[in-house]
């Protein structure tokens, strides 16, 4: 059992601090939209590379943060049933729908994902949303590393919640 803790435990680091780290990432992104503000309204010169720039950055601080915001029980959840149940009954529900729906579906998402992004790097991908023409294929990248993180945060919340639902109180 200790083992197991201390790799959740190292589960939980490297999802929590990634988490951290591209929250740092809203630096970027404020630096770019004020910017682009000035240069667009107080000296009549719009960027064509501003846009571009705050969806790459805002998106990897997005879906950096999945894994982050699971483990810290963040994330958006219908409470009508939920609050109602026990620490017991709350895990029963976590760990059937986690088995039944989450798992199935990143274990079909992610090959594709991956082979999404191979693609990408083998054509050098760049956007055609604007004249910049910029490279994508880094960015892409980022998708299929979040969704890892947010499996090993799957994993994590799963375990704990099967020791959860043999203990009767949260691990």
């Amino acid at each position: 059992m200790i083992v197991i803790e201390r790799i959740l435990q190292g589960i939980d680091f490297i999802c929590v601090w990634t988490g951290k780290l591209a929250a740092f990432l809203v630096i970027i992104l404020i630096v770019a939209v004020v910017y682009e503000v000035v240069s667009r309204y107080v000296f009549n010169e719009p960027t064509i590379w501003s846009f571009e720039i705050q969806r790459m950055v805002g998106g990897s601080m997005f879906i950096l943060g999945f894994a982050w915001v699971l483990l810290m029980k963040a994330h958006v959840r219908v409470d009508l049933l939920y609050q109602r149940l026990s620490p017991r009954g709350q895990a029963i529900l976590d760990a059937v729908l986690t088995l039944l729906l989450v798992f199935p579906l990143w274990i079909i998402v992610m090959p594709r994902m991956i082979e999404w992004v191979q693609i990408s790097w083998a054509i050098h991908e760049q956007s055609s949303d604007s004249a910049w023409r910029n490279i994508i294929y880094p960015f892409k990248t980022v998708a299929p590393i979040a969704i890892f993180l947010l499996l090993l945060a799957l994993v994590s919340t799963f375990i704990r919640d099967i020791g959860t639902i043999f203990r009767g109180k949260r691990c």
